[in-house]
């Protein structure tokens, strides 16, 4: 069974995983697939592959609930920024991105043992995320594309749920 410290911590991630797919679907609305809208369209293909993987994790440990009324209140106001904002909102989130990386890899030293396949899932998509951004604020947006296409293709049709012999399971 998970430690309580581990608990908690994962409960924000779910938290932060709700807020992301709320945020990226509603800029996605606002900006299109196009340049900049490119980077938020394949984040937002991001939160969608993560779901299953996320569900199935929280369902576990017993976590799994809605996103509350402050995370979809924190997503609108977010994704509500004027487009002219666009560049200093990604440097906003990249930079906040990073710090959290650095969490989410103590968060997964935390977890259990069990867990190690999704565990490590948790923290490379993070540093999908990350990568992304950096090539957002470069401009390279077809590099994104391609960069979460051999993401996807790494985890297409595997679900890691725990170590062992039941350490990959196919997704539904």
């Amino acid at each position: 069974m998970p430690s309580k410290v581990f608990i908690k911590g994962f409960r924000h991630e779910l938290a932060n995983r709700a807020f992301a797919l709320l945020a990226v679907r509603r800029m996605v609305e606002r900006l299109g697939g196009e340049g900049p809208g490119m980077f938020w369209k394949t984040y937002l293909d991001l939160e969608h592959f993560n779901s299953p993987r996320y569900q199935a994790a929280a369902i576990r440990w017993g976590l799994h609930r809605p996103p509350g009324p402050l995370t979809r209140l924190k997503a609108w106001v977010l994704s509500s920024l004027p487009l002219a904002m666009q560049q200093t909102l990604l440097k906003l989130v990249y930079r906040e991105t990073v710090k959290y990386l650095a969490w989410l890899r103590d968060l997964q030293r935390q977890g259990p043992a069990d867990a190690r396949a999704f565990l490590e899932y948790m923290v490379a998509q993070e540093e999908l995320q990350v990568e992304m951004m950096r090539l957002a604020l470069r401009g390279q947006y077809t590099q994104i594309v391609a960069r979460a296409d051999d993401f996807f293709l790494r985890y297409n049709g595997v679900m890691p749920i725990s170590a062992g012999s039941a350490e990959l399971r196919q997704a539904g």
